[in-house]
Parts: C-alpha cells; sequence; structure tokens
C-alpha cells in the first residue's frame, strides 16, 4: 500500500518519500492509510483473497497530496497492488468531522503502534512494543502528536493541548503484522483524546502512534 501512494504523487510530493516533514532530529510524512476493507476469501503464504470490491482510507493535512493522490489513481485506471492489478472503481472525498468537543473517541483502522528501541546488556538493540495500559504508550503517543503540530508549525501553546485519556482494547485486537521481514505490533480497538480541535483535527489527519505512513494508527471519530 506504501509503494502504491508513492508511485502515483513522486513525480509532485517527492519530497514526502526522501525527507518528510523535520520536527527537532525527527522526520514526518504526515500521511496515513487504512486496513484494507472487503470480503476475505482467505489468508495464505502471507497473502489476503478478497472476494469482490475492496476498499481502503488515506488521510492527511496536506490537501495538495490528497488531491492530486485521487486524481492520479482516477487517471491510472488500474494499479498494482502486491502481485494483483486493481481496477480503479471510485474515489470519493469524505468530509471533514467537526471537533466541537474536547474529549473525542475514536476508533482505530490500522493497528496503533507505539514502541521504543532499547540496547540489551550485550550491545545488541531490540524493539519494545508497549501495551495501552503502559504509562509508555500515553506519553510517546502524545509526544508524536506534539512533533507532528511542531512539522506544521502549529503554535507550541496548541501542540501542547493534547492527551490520551482512555482505551478500550481486548485481547483480540493485538495484531502482528509483518512488514518487509520486520514484526510490528499495534493496537485496534478504541482510544479517546482529549485537547485543542486543531490536535483532534491532527490526529484524525495524520494517525497515532508510529509508523503512519506505513499503514499503521489510522482513526475515525466514532459517532
Amino acid at each position: 500500500m506504501q509503494g502504491l501512494i508513492y508511485s502515483q504523487v513522486q513525480a509532485r510530493h517527492c519530497y514526502l518519500h526522501d525527507r518528510g516533514h523535520p520536527a527537532g532530529n525527527r522526520q514526518f510524512r504526515l500521511f496515513v492509510f487504512s486496513r484494507l476493507f472487503g470480503q476475505v476469501q482467505g489468508v495464505k503464504d502471507g497473502f489476503i483473497t478478497f472476494l469482490g470490491n475492496v476498499k481502503f482510507r488515506v488521510g492527511s493535512p496536506i490537501r495538495g497530496f490528497l488531491q492530486d493522490l485521487g486524481q492520479a489513481l482516477l487517471n491510472a485506471g488500474e494499479v498494482s497492488l502486491g502481485p494483483s492489478r486493481w481496477r480503479v472503481a471510485r474515489v470519493s472525498a469524505l468530509a471533514d468531522p467537526v471537533f466541537s468537543e474536547s474529549r473525542v473517541t475514536f476508533e482505530a483502522l490500522s493497528p496503533v503502534t507505539v514502541y521504543s528501541t532499547l540496547v540489551t546488556g550485550s550491545g545488541r538493540k531490540k524493539t519494545y512494543y508497549f501495551h495501552p495500559s503502559e504509562n509508555e504508550f500515553k506519553d510517546l503517543l502524545e509526544q508524536n502528536l506534539q512533533r507532528k503540530g511542531q512539522a506544521l508549525g502549529i503554535d507550541d501553546s496548541v501542540v501542547r493541548d493534547i492527551r490520551l485519556v482512555s482505551f478500550k482494547v481486548r485481547n483480540h485486537d493485538l495484531k502482528v503484522v509483518y512488514y518487509k521481514d520486520v514484526v510490528v505490533k499495534g493496537w485496534m480497538g478504541q482510544f479517546t483524546l482529549e485537547g485543542h480541535r486543531w490536535m483532534l483535527k491532527l490526529a484524525y489527519d495524520t494517525g497515532i502512534g508510529a509508523k503512519n505512513s506505513q499503514g499503521f494508527g489510522m482513526i475515525t471519530p466514532i459517532q
């Protein structure tokens, strides 16, 4: 999915892949996409077989990127996804949600992953994925959103006004994904954020947690 998106916008938005949007020593691509939605026939050898139509969502605070991606998909007519060719039946733009309340509960459309890279006593690097109940999950998720706000030039007083106040996940919401031969653990479920409406909108546009441009952390408000 990530490769499909980059291939459609590389002419006008190559900077997203090459350098992204800087915030301190971090680089943010500032887009996110959902899992594929459709009727699954089966899973075999790492490939999912669907029956009928498949759809997915892409989000970003960069409107030009979304417009160019949508137009490129329509112009292409057909796209490659894995070993298959897919016909583009429709591209549509969803109305932006209005965040009139300071507290909003979101549902994950792709797994939310929060992690830290540790160094073991032997000097080896090890990635630890946090459970939503661990304090680090909350702290790192909030810091990630704040850095995204800084990358977009949002005022610091607004950037700091975002908090993860609660979550609702069950055991089966844990998803283990193999991304380019790397194991990534993330959580589906519900996540409640509180803060400035601009930051709530930023969470909606860019996703929450890490690896958003790799298909993790897309959320949508529960109506």
